[in-house]
């Protein structure tokens, strides 16, 4: 009976292996990971991917090779492989310039950007990107309140003259030069706005005496440069502020913050 019994639970152990064998080598794969994105900037404007898309996603299966999408529900604009497989951590990291242009969504469309890889890995929530329309720029020009001025409202900052100039770079440093009857003052500099222009309120201290005023604004980046000249007629004038012309972006009425340009009598 001992021996019989042993023989029993021998057989059965054995099948329980065998069984166990086969259920171990038909298990299924681990399951597709639900990872996650983050973009370090959302916001665009229509046709400029600016520095690109940076990507940083975790939560994907660590080796697996990732695809990041960007586009619609109804339109795919651009798809890009990552090169380097996702790290230990399950985590990995892109910059990625699409090649297509970035279009401005439809109305009750939003363009996303998703993650997926050959693992199977999704990402659990699509990344919204805020397009903003393209505004068109003013074109490039330069021009002065006045063509002419008496010696007396130059030298008044409360009156002076106003300048305006466009087309060049938003954001752009602009390097304004000045010359009275080809004599030049030193340069300076002022910030182009976000569309490329330029409005501020010149006035003149100093010796100012007739003749023709010369103004040059040139673009640092753009490479843009501009000028426009004024006639400037009448008695010579010194006034208190002493041998310095100056330049305010500040109302006229206000204190200004000026930049002084030595002057160059004629």
């Amino acid at each position: 009976m001992n021996s019989t019994t042993r023989i029993r639970y021998g057989a059965i152990t054995a099948a329980a292996a065998i069984l166990a064998g086969g259920f171990l080598a038909v298990a299924p794969a681990n399951a597709a990971n639900a990872g996650s994105i983050t973009l370090a900037n959302t916001t665009f404007t229509e046709g400029d991917w600016g520095t690109g898309l940076d990507v940083t996603g975790t939560g994907f299966t660590a080796g697996s090779i990732v695809t990041i999408t960007v586009g619609s529900a109804t339109t795919t604009i651009d798809t890009h492989p990552v090169a380097a497989p996702v790290l230990a951590d399950g985590s990995f990291h892109e910059t990625w310039t699409p090649t297509a242009s970035l279009p401005l969504p439809a109305t009750g469309e939003t363009i996303s950007v998703t993650a997926t890889t050959d693992a199977g890995d999704t990402t659990t929530t699509p990344v919204d990107l805020t397009v903003n329309a393209a505004v068109a720029l003013p074109p490039k020009s330069i021009s002065t309140s006045v063509s002419t001025i008496t010696t007396a409202d130059l030298a008044d900052r409360n009156i002076g003259f106003d300048l305006y100039a466009a087309g060049y770079t938003p954001g752009e440093t602009l390097n304004f030069t000045a010359a009275f009857d080809g004599q030049d003052f030193d340069s300076f500099t002022e910030t182009a706005a976000a569309d490329g222009s330029i409005d501020i309120h010149l006035w003149m201290s100093g010796v100012v005496e007739s003749g023709t005023l010369t103004i040059t604004v040139a673009g640092a980046t753009s490479g843009v440069s501009q000028s426009v000249s004024i006639s400037v007629t009448g008695d010579t004038i010194i006034t208190e502020d002493g041998g310095l012309p100056a330049i305010s972006t500040a109302a006229p009425a206000a204190a200004p913050t000026a930049t002084r340009l030595p002057v160059v009598s004629g």
